[in-house]
C-alpha cells in the first residue's frame, strides 16, 4: 500500500515536471522570438540619469501611479491585481519547488504566517479582476474595441482560478479534493506562463524596462546622423529598439486613443492602432515591409505631436518617435503634403515659416527701440521667433514683456538677425532642414555668448531648450511665463470680477511642465480662473502642432473648434493663451461659432491688470 502510494507520488512529480518543462519551453521559444526583434532592431536604449529612471519605475510601475491617477476606479482594480501578483510570487515559487519534488517549504512556520497574510491580497485581486471582466464583457468601452477579446476573458478566468483555488485551500479537508484543487491552481499558473508572450499581458514582464528606457522628456525625437545618410523609417526593419519594445509592451488599454485630439475629432489617426499595426508587422517577420503598406500615410500627417498619448500611456510607450520617424521616411522620398512643401520653401528661402522678408522684423525692433543683444551689458537675449518677428498679435505680448523687464531694471536685447528654430521641420520629418537651421542658430547664439535665452513661444522653447542640446547648445532657455512670474513674486492684486480660463499649450504644459506659473500670474494679477474640462498636463490640443498650423483642409471636425467649445463652456469672460500658435488656431475657430469670445495673451493680461496709476510698469 505504501509502495503504491510512493509510486503514485513519484509519477505525479514527474508528470508535473514534464508539464513545467513543456510550459517553460513554449514560453522561452515565444520570448526568444520576440526579444530577437528588439535585439535585431537598430538604435540603442538610453541609460542616462539612471537614478531618475529607477525612481520612475518605482512610482509608475510598482506604485501604479499613472494607472491610478488618470482613471482612479479602473486604475485601482488593475493595481489590486498587480499588487496581488507581487504578493503571491513567493507562494507560487514555493509551490512549484514542492510540486517538482525539490524542496518542501510549505511546512515552515514563516510560510504558514505568509500564507494567511495572502488572504486579503487574494480578496482584492478577485475584486479587481472581476471588475475588469465585467467592464470588458458587459460595459464594452469603445477604446477596448467592440469585440470581446477571448484572450482577455481567458486570462481573467485563469486569474480568478488562481485566487479561488488559493482560498479554497483553507476550507478543503478531503485529501483527494485538495489534490485536485492544487493541480487546478498550478495548471492555471502554467497556462498563464504559456499565454503571456503572445498576448497583451506580455506588458507584465516588459513594462518595467519600457518605462525605465522611456525618454526623460515627452516628444523626444533623436537626432539623425546625416553623414551616415540616416533618413528615418522606411521599412519595418528600420524601426528602432525602443519602438519595437513599445509595440511588444502595448497593453491595448486605449488610453492614448481616448485623449488623441485627431481621433476625438473624427480623423483616421488612432495612436493605439499605429502601435498594434507595427506589432503585427514585426511579429509577422516581414522586416522588408514598407511602412506605407503598414500605415496609411494620410494618418501619419494628422498627428499634432501634442504628446497626450505619451503622457497617458501607463507602460512607457512613445508614439511620437514612431510617427515622426515614419514622416522622415516619407519626406526623404519627397512624399510630404503639398502645404508642407510651401513651408519648407519658406524656411529655405526666408528663414521663417511665413516666407516674409526680414525688413518686417526690423520694423518691429525699431518701433519698440529694443537694443541688439550685447553680453557685456544685457542679461537676457529675447528670442522673437517667427511669430514675434511677424505676427502683430504676438508682438503685443513681446511689448508687454519688454515693459515688465524695463520696470524691473533688467537689461535685454535681441539678435540682429534671426531664423526659425526649425521646430516645424523637425516635427514634420524634415530632419535635414531642421539640422541646417539648428546649426546656424547655434553658431549665432554662441557668437553672441548668450547665456540666458527668453522666448514666449513654447515651440521655440522645445527646440532651443531641448532639441538643440544634441547639437552642443547649453544656454539656459526660459519661457516668458516663468521669467515674469519670478520677477513679479511678491506682487498680489485684489481678485478681479472677470472670470478667465487658461488654455494650456501642449508644448508649455505637457512638454515643459509649466502649468503652475501661468496660473500664478493670472491669480496674482486679479484673475479668477475657471478650468476647462481638459487642463494642465491633460490639456486638449489647439490643433496647430506637428505642422498642422499650415494645413487649410482639416478632415472631420477641426481640432481648434473642439477646443474652443471646451473653453467657452467654462463660462469665462476671457480666454488667456501663452502660445502664438494656439492663439492663431483658437481665434480662427471663432469663425464657426456665434459666441464672441475674448482672447488675450498671458503677458498682455498681466500688463493690462497692473495698477497703472502706481506706475508699476512703464508704457512702451
Amino acid at each position: 500500500m505504501l509502495l503504491a502510494a510512493g509510486l503514485y507520488d513519484m509519477l505525479e512529480i514527474w508528470a508535473f515536471r514534464f508539464l513545467v518543462l513543456l510550459a517553460l519551453a513554449i514560453f522561452i521559444r515565444k520570448m526568444v522570438t520576440r526579444l530577437r526583434l528588439v535585439v535585431r532592431a537598430p538604435g540603442e536604449f538610453s541609460f542616462d540619469a539612471f537614478s531618475r529612471r529607477v525612481y520612475r519605475v518605482l512610482i509608475e510601475v510598482l506604485l501604479q501611479s499613472k494607472t491610478i491617477y488618470e482613471k482612479p476606479i479602473i486604475g485601482m482594480a488593475h493595481a489590486f491585481v498587480f499588487w496581488g501578483f507581487l504578493a503571491f510570487s513567493i507562494y507560487t515559487v514555493t509551490g512549484l519547488l514542492d510540486g517538482l519534488g525539490f524542496v518542501d517549504l510549505t511546512t515552515q512556520k514563516w510560510f504558514s504566517v505568509y500564507r494567511v497574510g495572502l488572504i486579503p491580497f487574494a480578496s482584492v485581486v478577485l475584486i479587481g479582476i472581476s471588475s475588469l471582466l465585467v467592464r470588458r464583457i458587459f460595459l464594452k468601452p469603445s477604446t477596448l474595441g467592440s469585440r470581446v477579446s477571448g484572450e482577455s476573458v481567458l486570462i481573467g478566468g485563469l486569474i480568478v482560478t488562481l485566487m479561488t483555488t488559493f482560498i479554497f485551500e483553507f476550507f478543503v479537508a478531503d485529501e483527494l479534493l485538495g489534490k485536485v484543487n492544487w493541480w487546478a491552481h498550478y495548471l492555471a499558473v502554467l497556462g498563464f506562463l504559456v499565454l503571456i508572450p503572445s498576448s497583451k499581458h506580455l506588458h507584465v514582464l516588459l513594462s518595467p524596462f519600457n518605462v525605465f528606457s522611456r525618454s526623460l522628456e515627452i516628444g523626444t525625437i533623436r537626432k539623425l546622423n546625416i553623414e551616415l545618410e540616416e533618413v528615418g523609417f522606411e521599412t519595418i526593419g528600420d524601426i528602432e529598439k525602443k519602438q519595437v519594445l513599445d509595440a511588444l509592451t502595448c497593453v491595448e488599454c486605449g488610453r492614448c486613443e481616448e485623449v488623441c485630439p485627431a481621433k476625438s475629432t473624427g480623423k483616421l489617426l488612432n495612436p493605439k492602432s499605429l502601435i498594434l499595426q507595427s506589432k503585427a508587422a514585426l511579429v509577422s517577420g516581414d522586416i522588408e515591409a514598407k511602412l506605407v503598406d503598414v500605415f496609411d500615410p494620410e494618418v501619419l500627417w494628422q498627428c499634432t505631436t501634442c504628446g497626450a498619448c505619451e503622457e497617458q500611456c501607463p507602460v512607457g510607450i512613445e508614439h511620437l518617435p514612431l510617427i515622426v520617424g515614419a514622416r522622415r521616411g516619407l519626406v526623404s522620398n519627397g512624399d510630404a503634403p503639398a502645404y508642407l512643401g510651401k513651408v519648407y520653401n519658406h524656411l529655405e528661402r526666408r528663414g521663417n515659416v511665413w516666407g516674409l522678408f526680414s525688413d518686417q522684423r526690423q520694423k518691429f525692433i525699431d518701433s519698440t527701440n529694443v537694443e541688439i543683444f550685447d553680453p557685456s551689458c544685457h542679461e537676457y537675449l529675447i528670442w522673437l521667433g517667427c511669430a514675434g518677428a511677424f505676427d502683430v498679435d504676438f508682438q503685443n505680448s513681446l511689448r508687454s514683456l519688454f515693459s515688465i523687464l524695463e520696470y524691473h531694471g533688467k537689461k535685454f536685447g535681441v539678435m540682429s538677425k534671426e531664423r526659425c528654430t526649425g521646430d516645424t521641420a523637425k516635427r514634420t520629418g524634415n530632419e535635414y532642414m531642421f539640422q541646417e537651421l539648428a546649426n546656424k542658430n547655434i553658431r549665432d547664439l554662441q557668437a553672441v555668448r548668450a547665456s540666458s535665452v527668453v522666448t514666449g513661444c513654447p515651440h521655440c522653447l522645445k527646440a532651443l531648450g531641448s532639441d538643440y542640446r544634441e547639437f552642443g547648445f547649453d544656454g539656459k532657455v526660459i519661457h516668458t511665463a516663468s521669467l515674469v512670474n519670478e520677477l513679479t513674486r511678491g506682487i498680489q492684486m485684489n481678485e478681479g470680477s472677470d472670470k478667465v480660463t487658461f488654455h494650456d499649450p501642449c508644448y508649455l504644459g505637457r512638454y515643459a511642465g509649466h502649468v503652475d506659473e501661468p496660473r500664478e500670474l493670472i491669480t496674482k494679477f486679479g484673475g479668477k480662473i475657471t478650468e476647462p474640462v481638459a487642463s494642465k498636463k491633460q490639456s486638449f490640443c489647439c490643433g496647430a502642432g506637428g505642422g498642422l498650423l499650415f494645413e487649410e483642409l482639416e478632415e472631420g471636425k477641426r481640432i481648434g473648434d473642439d477646443r474652443l467649445g471646451q473653453l467657452e463652456r467654462t463660462g469665462a469672460d476671457t480666454v488667456v493663451t501663452a502660445c502664438p500658435f494656439c492663439s492663431i488656431m483658437l481665434k480662427g475657430a471663432t469663425s464657426s461659432t456665434d459666441k464672441e469670445t475674448k482672447f488675450t495673451d498671458l503677458l498682455t493680461f498681466v500688463r493690462n491688470k497692473l495698477d497703472t496709476s502706481s506706475a508699476l510698469i512703464k508704457k512702451s
